[in-house]
């Protein structure tokens, strides 16, 4: 009955538009359960706040807080979707709370504008058109490598300098280009003979792969001969470090499609270049620079 259950849940889920990669962790989450489900209790009523937070204790032993915070999202999904079927009257997953994390661990690394610009540069000699494009693109805009991966040809509309992307929970975001990348894009098109709908495509001509861009990303990082290794989720940090700098986190929550603020804040802090000017007027600055004149 439990599988029966989680599956209808998944599908459910599936139904109204879950992020392809999202619904992998959802359908690999709810089936651990239903198997420790199924060694522990026989009833679904017995299915209890004390029960899930047992299990979400032992399901993380030693492991780290993001994949908590998972397992608390998918239990807290069945347990809507049981209430939602009226095979429970409350949801046994909401009294669930997500481990805490301590705000130094959520301070994210990022790259330098000096050092954004050697990655940069280096991917326009050593990589091919395609490669220098999908680079650029999460550079200029702060991309997840899914949203990457899933674009279309007709979701890129060079005329208005914009494309539309897929974002996390499955929605739509139009998102502006600067000329400089729309012109990147329409020269890596121009290399395409396919009538395949996808806007990148790999070497045997089908869509690229997100594990393909993490890859190439982290490739791209080790010719540039940075000093760190390079990701997609610091490629996205560091377009939000430098776009909040700039722009304030309001407009960059914007630009990242988050619905809250306080998610923008978790990938936002002021960089060491922000704090200069400022330092420049502290009073014993001040003080010493008059005592050297």
């Amino acid at each position: 009955m439990i599988y029966a259950l989680v599956n209808d849940c998944i599908e459910s889920e599936k139904e109204r538009g879950l992020a392809k990669a999202t619904l992998k962790e959802l359908i690999r989450y709810l089936h651990e359960f239903a198997e420790y489900y199924q060694s522990q209790i026989n009833c679904i009523e017995d299915l209890t706040p004390d029960f899930l937070r047992q299990y979400v204790e032992q399901r993380g032993k030693g492991l780290g807080s993001d994949l908590i915070k998972a397992v608390v999202w998918s239990l807290r999904k069945f347990g809507a979707f049981l209430v939602l079927r009226n095979i429970l009257s409350n949801n046994p997953a909401k009294p669930l709370r997500h481990p805490r994390i301590s705000p130094r661990s959520q301070l994210p690394k990022y790259l330098s504008v000096k050092q954004l610009r050697a990655l940069l540069h280096s991917a326009a000699e050593r990589r091919n058109k395609r490669d220098f494009a999908v680079l650029a693109l999460i550079c200029s805009t702060g991309m997840r490598p899914s949203s990457v991966a899933a674009l279309k040809r007709s979701q890129f509309i060079a005329s208005q300098y914009c494309i539309i992307e897929k974002t996390k929970g499955g929605g739509l975001k139009r998102t502006a280009l600067n000329e400089y990348i729309t012109a990147i894009l329409q020269e890596y098109m121009a290399t395409r003979s396919d009538d395949c709908s996808a806007l990148f495509l790999s070497d045997r001509g089908r869509p690229v792969s997100i594990s393909w861009i993490q890859r190439m990303v982290k490739q791209a990082g080790q010719e540039a001969r940075l000093s760190h290794p390079v990701t997609c989720s610091k490629l996205r940090h560091t377009f939000a470090v430098h776009a909040a700098d700039r722009h304030g986190k309001i407009l960059t929550k914007a630009l990242l499609g988050h619905q809250r603020l306080a998610t923008t804040c978790v990938y936002t802090h002021l960089s060491a270049r922000h704090f200069r000017a400022l330092m420049n007027m502290h009073p014993y600055r001040m003080i010493s620079c008059r005592s050297l004149q």
